[in-house]
């Protein structure tokens, strides 16, 4: 039976990795595609400009600005998809720019606090990203929040991430792995996934209007 679970978790395991793969395929091609794109564009408007007297020239300068805007967003949401920052510096500062562009769409002040102790698996790194990912866009939709915070902890060969925002909350008990209803309202089914792939667990306690808190911890004992 042992066996089999870990089997089990082992082919989970190699299925997200190619998953977050894929990922990281998407996110640099229209990084580096849309980039490209829009440089054409400005290259072109330029040589357009150069033809037109000053008091047109203002109208081209509005139009460059807002291929600005694109390229920035299209930049973040390659950035969302498979961050650059968490495979290059790790799982806090990518965690950071997550909550940065979290703050800057939705105007909800989020806080980033405590450390991983150094680099951990790269998979570890992955699904406690996806995680906040998840609760982040629930706090969004649901939560009517003022503010939020992520607060990682690494204690006793575990890595804990915890999310918490001061919104609306909800009527629940806590929660932890295999508990479906509630964790499949919150469109945390994915979050479970990952977790009992890497042998991780997730609970959620909630009560209304006093905000709701999500814990998950995944074992850094390495790969399954």
């Amino acid at each position: 039976m042992l066996a089999h679970r870990d089997a089990l978790r082992d082919l989970s395991a190699r299925y997200l990795l190619a998953k977050e793969e894929e990922a990281k395929r998407i996110a640099h091609q229209l990084h580096d595609e849309a980039g490209q794109i829009t440089t054409s564009i400005h290259l072109a408007l330029a040589e357009i400009s150069r033809e037109l007297p000053e008091r047109n020239r203002e109208r081209l300068r509005q139009v460059s600005t807002y291929v600005d805007e694109i390229e920035d967003r299209l930049r973040r949401l390659s950035h969302e998809l498979r961050p650059t920052i968490l495979d290059d510096l790790g799982l806090r500062p990518a965690l950071e720019f997550l909550a940065e562009g979290f703050s800057a769409r939705t105007g909800i002040p989020i806080r980033v606090e405590g450390k991983t102790d150094g680099r951990v698996d790269s998979l570890v790194e992955t699904a406690i990203y996806r995680v906040v990912q998840e609760a982040l866009t629930n706090i969004a939709r649901h939560a009517s929040a003022g503010g939020a915070s992520i607060r990682l902890r690494h204690a006793h060969d575990r890595l804990r991430c915890t999310i918490r925002d001061d919104g609306v909350g909800f009527a629940a008990n806590p929660l932890r792995r295999g508990v479906k209803g509630v964790s499949r309202g919150l469109g945390l089914l994915g979050v479970r996934e990952r977790l009992d792939a890497l042998g991780g667990w997730v609970q959620i306690r909630s009560t209304p209007g006093s905000g709701t808190e999500l814990s998950v911890v995944v074992p850094l004992s390495g790969r399954p």
